[in-house]
């Protein structure tokens, strides 16, 4: 029920309310909703998710869904209608007014009235609801200078109204390549108008050009928002009647249900060292990122390995605890980069991938072609599309929620490290694991990725949650077997390339600990896997796979996975002159993937990835000491490399390797913990649990614990 009741306060949260404030809802246009609704409320559910089983929490959820009904029913829209009138089509299809990712304007409509609804001021171009100049122009072809300020001249009308309780003087303000003729109550002004008390309609036709655009509307010289009532219709009496004393509810109750959520989370918790170090890590990264030094909280990323130092309850030496230790500042970080962005839009640029992602997210969207995905082949991602659009949905411009998700995409990879490792050296290898793949990739070559609008990090994000949950289905949970297959098939579709690593999942159908030396000897493992794992995986790849076939046929009358795809020119073998031409290739795509870096170069700050790959290959190898290494970690960094020996790629440093950065980082903890236990002074203890083959004969199995669940834990440890 937790699932049940989480969704609904998502629901409540998202909703967008008619009355303007602080917790109105999508677009997440403010930094103080964005930050609670994106960030707060995700880390508390996952953290805490008892709350929502309280009687507080249910009424809060429920009067908030009750209010954003209500609201819905009873009240006009708060803020101003905004529709762009562009002098030439600017994107495929377009039948009138662009949209602005407003899902409070009339975003089902070809022709929208509004294109968004203005409920703040704008007060430069980067402010205004103008996304659309994104878009590809109506021949798809590359943007001219008349597509994009400066060189484009679009018109734009803002009209609504206004209610005032007593007099005053009305001043709209616009920038300098801002046109403006402004009419209240049908008599043109210029400008400044002093009014009566009572309702005014107003109307303002403008024509944009150039890039200095500003629109400030002001009463008495204040923000005309929070001084009067503006509403895109003219408003009943008892609208206007009722909305002054309940304009406080919906603000109200998420700042209760949020508030009381972290409260009881933090008296779950209960350790004030992990409290204290979750708070000053966050404030100090936070407080860099926000003071104009990113670069420092970048390089502050990795000293959160400290953390393994810290005396962790054992109830807390587990995924919670990494998250507050590792996740809580990590997104703190994300969270912070993304400020900036909230309540903004950015060009992307034209020509690349990013670019055309975007177009295709508008296109599902916005212009209502759920099924097809903006193309009826995939020669570009299948799957990012969508994630796309839902961002933008949610924040308007994507940029700031794409930071948030790719953050959160590569804390999954982070928690996958601490599990893999825990379950073999103990936890504070583990958590040492957990900020390995983020300190590599935020201080490597591919930190640039973060936000940048490419589907690598998120299908990485979907297979270590596949694979978390493969771990869990191993227990015997069917469900969480075709949860990871669920999530297996999602990390295909957004990056076509992992299919092999989406079905390496079934890896973890194995013994978490079982030594990779056994790779070879079967006998030893095949009657110890999970085989409603595997069946409950492949089956679900298979069916998602078939539908994905079925909707090509759909479109192209050709039933395969790849047709329309890039497969052709990224295959290298088919592309290849000669078989040293095709081994060189090979070995070039490997070594991009192994070295993170494009062309293949040495990198200081990418070690643990090559290291982690060796690592897998000596000890299936049965070199002595490596062989303990867990089979399931090698196996799922084979099925990761896999796709290397099949496809290459270019351009986008680093943007190759983010899949299997976490994979070889658990590798290269996992054989630093069993060297330092072999040269340890005491025999091999970490302080957390036993040598994994401490009651096995030499390459056996530790077969009194691998098949427990829980085998590493402490007294008072858990899995979650």
């Amino acid at each position: 029920m937790t699932l049940v009741w989480g969704l609904l306060a998502a629901a409540a949260l998202l909703w967008p309310d008619r009355i303007s404030g602080p917790f109105d809802g999508v677009p997440l246009d403010r930094v103080a909703e964005a930050i609670a609704a994106a960030v707060v409320f995700p880390i508390l559910w996952w953290l805490h998710p008892r709350f929502l089983t309280t009687r507080i929490a249910r009424a809060a959820i429920v009067l908030l869904i009750v209010w954003k009904a209500c609201a819905t029913a009873i009240f006009v829209q708060d803020g101003w209608c905004v529709r762009f009138v562009p002098s030439r089509p600017y994107f495929k299809d377009a039948r009138g007014a662009p949209h602005a990712w407003d899902l409070r304007a009339d975003w089902r409509s070809s022709d929208p009235a509004c294109s968004a609804i203005m409920t703040r001021s704008y007060h430069e171009l980067s402010e205004f609801p103008a996304w659309f100049f994104n878009l590809p122009p109506d021949n798809e072809s590359w943007p001219i200078a008349a597509d994009r300020p400066p060189g484009a001249r679009v018109a734009m009308t803002v009209q609504g109204f206004l209610h005032a309780r007593a007099a005053g003087v009305l001043n709209i303000e616009t920038g300098p390549d801002v046109a403006a003729s402004i009419s209240v109550d049908g008599h043109a002004v210029d400008g400044s108008v002093p009014l009566a008390a009572g309702i005014h309609s107003v109307f303002m036709d403008s024509v944009l050009t150039g890039d200095r655009w500003s629109l400030v509307p002001t009463w008495n010289g204040e923000e005309l928002w929070s001084a009067v009532t503006t509403t895109v219709g003219r408003p009943s009496s008892l609208d206007l009647f009722v909305r002054p004393s309940v304009r406080f509810v919906p603000s109200t109750i998420v700042v209760v249900l949020l508030s009381s959520w972290a409260i009881t989370a933090a008296m779950w918790i209960g350790d004030p060292i992990v409290l204290l170090w979750s708070a000053l890590s966050s404030g100090v990264i936070g407080w860099l990122v926000l003071s104009d030094r990113a670069p420092i909280a970048r390089a502050v990323i990795p000293a959160l390995l400290l953390a393994a130092w810290l005396p962790v309850p054992p109830r807390l030496r587990n995924r919670r605890g990494a998250f507050l230790l590792v996740g809580i500042p990590w997104l703190t970080y994300a969270a912070a980069c993304a400020s900036t962005a909230i309540g903004r839009f950015v060009f992307y640029g034209s020509g690349h991938d990013t670019w055309m992602l975007q177009r295709f997210a508008y296109r599902i969207v916005m212009q209502g072609y759920w099924l097809e995905g903006g193309a009826p082949t995939f020669w570009f991602q299948a799957g990012y599309r969508w994630i796309a659009g839902a961002i933008h949905a949610l924040f308007g411009d994507s940029s700031a929620g794409e930071w948030v998700w790719d953050s959160a995409c590569l804390l999954a990879g982070s928690l996958f490290a601490f599990r893999a490792t825990r379950s073999f050296a103990g936890f504070r290898w583990a958590i040492t694991a957990a900020v390995l793949p983020l300190a590599v990739f935020i201080v490597g070559t591919p930190f640039y990725l973060i936000g940048y609008g490419l589907s690598e990090i998120s299908s990485a994000g979907f297979v270590y949650a596949a694979a978390l949950f493969a771990m869990r289905a191993r227990n015997g949970s069917l469900r969480a077997a075709i949860a990871a297959g669920v999530l297996g098939l999602l990390a295909f579709f957004v990056r076509l390339n992992n299919l092999l690593m989406a079905l390496g999942v079934v890896a973890f159908a194995l013994p978490p600990r079982m030594p990779a030396g056994l790779a070879f000897r079967v006998r030893a493992w095949w009657a110890r896997v999970s085989w409603r794992t595997v069946a409950g995986v492949v089956a679900t790849i298979g069916c998602g796979l078939l539908l994905f076939a079925w909707r090509t046929w759909y479109y192209t009358g050709v039933f395969s996975v790849f047709y329309g795809t890039q497969r052709q020119r990224v295959a290298i073998w088919s592309l290849a002159p000669s078989l040293g031409g095709g081994l060189a290739e090979t070995v070039k795509s490997v070594l991009v993937v192994l070295t993170v870096n494009e062309p293949p170069r040495f990198d200081p700050y990418s070690l643990p990835v090559p290291i982690g790959a060796a690592v897998a290959v000596l000890a299936v190898a049965g070199t002595p000491r490596l062989r303990e290494v867990p089979l399931p970690l090698a196996l799922f960094f084979f099925a990761g490399i896999a796709g290397a020996f099949i496809a290459h790629g270019w351009f986008y440093p680093g943007r190759f390797s983010v899949h299997i950065i976490p994979v070889t980082c658990a590798l290269t903890i996992c054989a630093l913990a069993r060297t330092a236990r072999i040269i340890s002074a005491d025999g091999g203890r970490d302080g957390e649990c036993d040598e994994p083959d401490r009651r096995a004969p030499r390459g056996g199995v530790d077969r009194a614990s691998a098949e427990n669940r829980g085998q590493d834990r402490q007294p008072g440890e858990s899995d979650d």
